[in-house]
């Protein structure tokens, strides 16, 4: 039999959950910042060595260009400034522009200027009518006439005596012999020309050395091999070919005669392959003569993957000029294109590796040894950078190889004083193309907070643009849209915001989203900022921006800023500020989402951080520093910064770590500087409106709020979801029982769970008081419903990890229905609340009046059944049918499939079952239909 025991007793409400008097919001730290301190990266350098194109070498210095010189320049030995030769135009034939001694010679309307750069005077050598111009050797100039049938009709060597020019003609060929108009090598005192013999019936090519002071023609011993190469030192003439007579590859034969006897014996000697171990093919390349030894170089191939080597250059090599078994390797790498002879040694450019390269003489040494000298330092280059972004304490780079192709690489950074930083890491080719050298290949990365970077892809498949969501290793998530000519507007984790410029669409991308464009909704284009899982967006009218949900797209808050404009930029950071900015003219301001103050900011290229906002004064050539973390602005120079090649340098030149308050930006030899403003870390603002994030908490005092339902931290420590009413909080329908803890908050951890801390507590410090015990699911986030349910998600598209059960219910309670704690159910005019008192009662909707109730308070877990004999009992906690316990029943039993109704017109009927609104056969009723209104 069902018990229907009644209580007597007057019309109560809860008070075990009223929400005490008193708010305390959250205020901005206001401690001071200490003075910026900062550490500097070196530059990333090119992998590849300088170029160095050394076009002569002479007594006492060398012409040379390297990579980063406009203009060719005279470099002296022994040192000092260079001399630079504007205008100066190369020729790869032997002696056009000068050998042999430091004369270095231009062309000009009047001839050749012989310029000396020992002593800086400049002599002027025209030749005669009908000469052609061969080259400068000392300073004499060798010139050729030729037949009409191009043919040598002779030679001339002019020169200067007296301060009058003069014409040595080159005589004493042998008979038979056919001058060629090509030189091969010559210095100061000499040069070899080319010719051809027939005397023995067929046509040989020969060496003629011929003296400049007196134009007289000695043969050297040949023939001559094909494709061959002519060394000039000042012991001896030298000539070799990288080819045997076959056109097949060799290692190369050295021909050598000495100069006082150029028509004497010939000595050959074998040049060995390049001791460089198996699967290597090496040819003679350059030779070059120092003293008694040959200096070599190769060309060199192999199988397999790349070497040091193959981008650094191959050994410089020397052997004795009478020959040997083995190579002696005398420089690690060089450039082989560059070794140049000298008189008394040679040229080359090379060294240890790419920070030990420079132009080096070699000479012999007191032992006959070659000895190398660095002569002029080739600085390694940095490596052209084109994007920097900063993020989670993650630094990336975008690095231009010696190629022209981009690589991404990160590295860990830590604040501090000074900040410090790890060894760069391989992140992965970029999808996009990257280059910064001008604005319509610049798509700088934007660093997304968790390890990853988002990218514009412009124009990457046949739906138009992407942008990526790149993880390291080069693996990508395409946000696709179908749209062309976008922007990206921002990233942060999974979710990025894009510009369609075809479209004029803007669109929220997830990376995790499904279907092919991971795109979640288009709207129309604003200024937009990512916070999270949500977006501020401008709102409805001038100077109030509103945050909306990405997961249900609901408004989470609004604020109003008082700008004079709609934002044509917004920036949030920290979960904590909200930058906007009307536009270059200004004004630009900060929002607090802590205390609800805004600050003024200059206006200008603009990024924020945590409680600063860095920009870049082009006009001024400076990046600024505006520290808002005490609600007022201060302004400082940070470092000097002039403009480059585009004009939003942004991710480009400089960069902000909106999550943990960094700042980098680039110097002229690309070496990036680390900055740690020392400004204190801020907390995430108070959650706000219906939605509480990973990282955000509930101080005491604040609360989330629907339609229906307040959740609020109180001041005494309890967490507490109250019913709404018209007037303003109503009844409590569920909290966490943790009364009793003065400054204890509420916590949505990043591991997903939402608990209530101790004053002083924390996660890692302990101190926790309730949970929702929903931890291993990071990004996890809290939301208060309209149906009156408190909920954590995973995400919006799962079934919840936690609630408090307390959604509205049907206002038919049939029959075997179970009120729980904290259930409830409404009609127009009035609410029927299980409370968690163990009182059931009912309210008036419009100002929150309790009209009723069952007079059972003092029993906490109590509820109600609306019993299938059609009794309608409250029972104690540990009762219930069968069991006892009963503190209130209607008395309605042996009414089998009775039911209740919470009326619209305010009355809580139990029907009979074929009863009902309108039908009759009710069997009790509150009888609250004149006191519901």
């Amino acid at each position: 039999m069902a018990q229907h025991t009644l209580r007597s007793g007057c019309i109560a409400v809860a008070a075990t959950f009223a929400l005490a008097s008193g708010v305390l919001p959250l205020t901005a730290a206001t401690a001071s910042a200490d003075t910026p301190t900062e550490a500097v990266i070196p530059a990333a350098l090119l992998s590849n060595p300088p170029s160095d194109a050394v076009v002569f070498a002479g007594t006492g210095g060398f012409l040379h260009r390297s990579g980063t010189q406009s203009t060719f320049v005279w470099t002296k030995y022994a040192g000092g400034p260079d001399t630079p030769l504007p205008g100066l135009r190369t020729n790869p034939m032997p002696g056009y522009t000068g050998a042999g001694s430091d004369v270095v010679a231009t062309p000009a309307v009047d001839g050749y200027h012989l310029h000396d750069m020992d002593s800086g005077t400049t002599t002027t050598i025209t030749p005669g009518a009908g000469q052609s111009y061969l080259g400068t050797f000392g300073s004499r100039v060798l010139t050729v006439t030729k037949a009409t049938d191009g043919t040598v009709t002779g030679f001339h060597v002019l020169g200067m005596a007296d301060g009058q020019q003069t014409d040595t003609p080159v005589t004493g060929w042998p008979g038979g012999a056919t001058p060629q108009p090509t030189v091969l090598a010559g210095d100061a005192d000499s040069v070899v020309i080319l010719y051809t013999d027939s005397t023995n019936g067929t046509t040989e090519a020969r060496l003629a050395l011929v003296d400049l002071a007196t134009g007289a023609v000695t043969p050297v011993m040949g023939p001559l091999a094909p494709s061959a190469h002519v060394v000039l030192s000042s012991k001896y003439v030298a000539w070799y070919s990288s080819y045997g007579a076959d056109g097949k590859a060799s290692a190369g034969q050295v021909h050598v005669v000495s100069r006082s006897a150029p028509a004497g014996p010939e000595n050959t000697t074998q040049v060995p392959a390049a001791p460089l171990g198996s699967g290597y093919t090496s040819t003679l390349r350059g030779l070059a003569i120092a003293g008694d030894s040959l200096l070599i170089t190769h060309l060199v191939s192999h199988g397999g993957p790349l070497t040091a080597d193959d981008t650094l250059g191959y050994p410089l090599y020397a052997m004795p000029m009478s020959g040997s078994s083995a190579l002696t390797p005398i420089l690690d790498h060089v450039n082989f294109n560059t070794l140049r002879q000298q008189p008394n040694g040679a040229v080359v450019v090379g060294g240890s590796s790419v920070t030990d390269w420079a132009a080096r003489l070699f000479t012999a040494g007191p032992d006959g040894t070659p000895t190398g000298t660095a002569v002029d330092s080739d600085p390694a280059v940095p490596a052209p950078l084109d994007g920097l972004a900063f993020g989670g304490g993650k630094l990336y780079t975008v690095e231009r190889t010696s190629s022209g192709q981009d690589y991404v690489y990160d590295r860990n950074v830590q604040l501090g004083s000074p900040p410090s930083y790890g060894d760069e890491q391989s992140f992965g080719q970029p999808f996009a193309p990257t280059h910064c050298d001008t604005a319509t290949t610049c798509n700088t990365p934007i660093a997304t907070g968790d390890g990853n970077i988002s990218q514009l892809w412009p124009n990457a498949n046949s739906q138009g643009d992407a942008v990526t969501v790149q993880t390291p290793n080069s693996s990508a998530v395409l946000v696709t849209p179908g749209a062309t000519g976008g922007t990206l507007v921002d990233a942060e984790g999974r979710y990025v915001v894009y510009d369609g410029g075809s479209t004029t669409k803007q669109y929220i991308g997830d990376a995790d989203a499904g279907g092919n464009s991971h795109v979640l909704f288009s709207r129309p284009v604003t200024a937009a900022a990512l916070s999270g899982s949500t977006v501020w967006v401008p709102g409805a009218t001038p100077g109030t921006l509103t945050q909306i949900d990405l997961t249900t797209r609901r408004t989470v808050q609004s604020i109003a800023t008082g700008a004079p404009c709609v934002p044509g930029e917004l920036q949030a950071a920290a979960q904590h500020w909200v930058y906007w900015s009307c536009g270059e003219l200004g004004p630009a301001g900060v929002w607090d989402l802590a205390t609800g103050k805004d600050i003024p900011v200059p206006t200008g290229l603009a990024q924020l951080g945590d409680g600063i906002v860095v920009e870049h004064d082009r006009a001024a050539g400076k990046l600024t520093l505006t520290d808002v973390h005490t609600d007022t602005a201060a302004t400082t120079d940070l470092a000097d910064l002039p403009g480059g090649p585009v004009a939003d340098d942004r991710r480009v030149s400089w960069a902000v770590d909106k999550y943990q308050g960094g700042i980098a930006y680039l110097d002229s030899g690309k070496n990036i500087h680390l900055v740690d403003p020392h400004i204190p870390a801020s907390t995430p603002a108070p959650a706000a409106g219906s939605f509480m994030y990973a990282g955000q908490h509930l101080s005491p005092g604040h609360s989330l709020s629907s339609a229906t339902v307040t959740l609020t931290m109180q001041t005494d420590g309890n967490l507490v979801a109250y019913l709404k009413t018209g007037k303003g909080v109503g009844q409590a329908v569920w909290s966490s029982r943790t009364g009793g803890n003065s400054g204890a908050y509420a916590v949505m951890q990043t591991d997903g769970n939402l608990v209530v801390y101790k004053s002083g507590g924390g996660p890692g410090t302990g101190g926790a008081l309730w949970s929702t015990g929903t931890y291993d699911d990071p990004g996890a986030y809290a939301t208060v419903q309209d149906d009156g349910n408190v909920v954590v998600y995973a995400d919006a598209s799962t079934s919840p990890l936690w609630s408090t059960g307390t959604y509205l219910r049907s206002q038919t309670i049939s029959s075997g229905t179970t009120l729980k704690p904290g259930w409830w159910t409404q009609g127009t005019y009035t609410r029927l609340v299980m409370q968690p008192d163990g009182n059931l009662v009912m309210y008036r909707r419009r100002d929150g009046a309790a009209i009723w109730s069952s007079r059972t308070y003092g029993h906490p877990g109590a509820y109600a059944v609306m019993q299938t004999d059609g009794n309608f009992v409250v029972y104690k906690s540990t009762g219930g049918p069968g069991k006892g316990g009963a503190l209130w029943s209607t008395g309605t039993y042996h009414n089998t499939g009775a039911y209740a109704v919470m009326q619209n017109d305010g009355n809580l009927v139990v029907y009979k079952s074929t009863g009902g609104t309108g039908k009759g056969g009710a069997l009790w009723a509150t009888g609250t239909t004149t006191t519901s209104r």
